[in-house]
């Protein structure tokens, strides 16, 4: 069963390197905290950052733990850790304007058609274009193969409008989950499944 701990924070500055610092740290304490709660490995924060590896690709990895999977996230006063015993990868982020020329960078054929069909309003448009946008970036945090695939080969699709309950994905092998939380962040999930239909915990620390 997939676990999500996530927090939210306040920026301790106005200084970009200092948010990326406390997001960090943030990060790190979640990744601690659930070695400890569901694997029972106390690790110091030495003994974690000795364990960490990055590969090739860019994705973090527990060398002395190859059979642990997490994947981290971070935006604008949200942190959230993933863990699995199969790949995994999160994505969060807090909806807010974008470019137009996006949409074309982003999704396929089919997510187009039914962007168009769904975003209604400008309030919706922004949802749902961050519902897509999390999503494929959970999915390659999940294949640690980097932007090596082309975001617009990837189609997921709802199960229906405007309360979709189901999200398919477009690998067999993978299944998704969103969440949206109290704050408007958008949390998506995506991991290697054989059913799909397992719950996952989300809590918040």
């Amino acid at each position: 069963m997939p676990v999500i701990y996530y927090t939210y924070y306040t920026p301790v500055s106005d200084s970009v390197s200092a948010v990326e610092a406390q997001e960090h740290s943030l990060g790190r304490t979640l990744l601690l905290t659930g070695l400890k709660e569901l694997y029972h490995i106390h690790y110091s924060t030495d003994e974690l950052e000795e364990s960490l590896l990055i590969s090739p690709e860019g994705k973090p990895y527990l060398a002395r733990l190859p059979y642990i999977h997490f994947n981290i996230t971070h935006c604008h006063r949200l942190v959230a850790c993933a863990f699995s015993f199969h790949p995994i990868g999160i994505d969060g982020e807090l909806p807010e304007a974008f470019e137009n020329a996006l949409i074309k960078k982003v999704f396929s054929p089919e997510e187009k058609y039914f962007f168009y069909q769904a975003a209604t309003t400008a309030e919706l448009r922004i949802q749902w274009f961050f519902k897509f946008w999390t999503l494929k970036e959970a999915y390659v945090k999940k294949t640690g193969t980097g932007i090596s695939i082309p975001l617009t080969e990837l189609t997921f699709t709802f199960s229906q409008i405007p309360t979709p309950d189901t999200i398919s994905c477009p690998d067999p092998g993978t299944a998704c989950r969103q969440f949206v939380l109290k704050t408007g962040h958008i949390l998506s999930v995506c991991y290697e499944s054989d059913s799909g239909d397992e719950t996952i915990s989300l809590n918040l620390l």
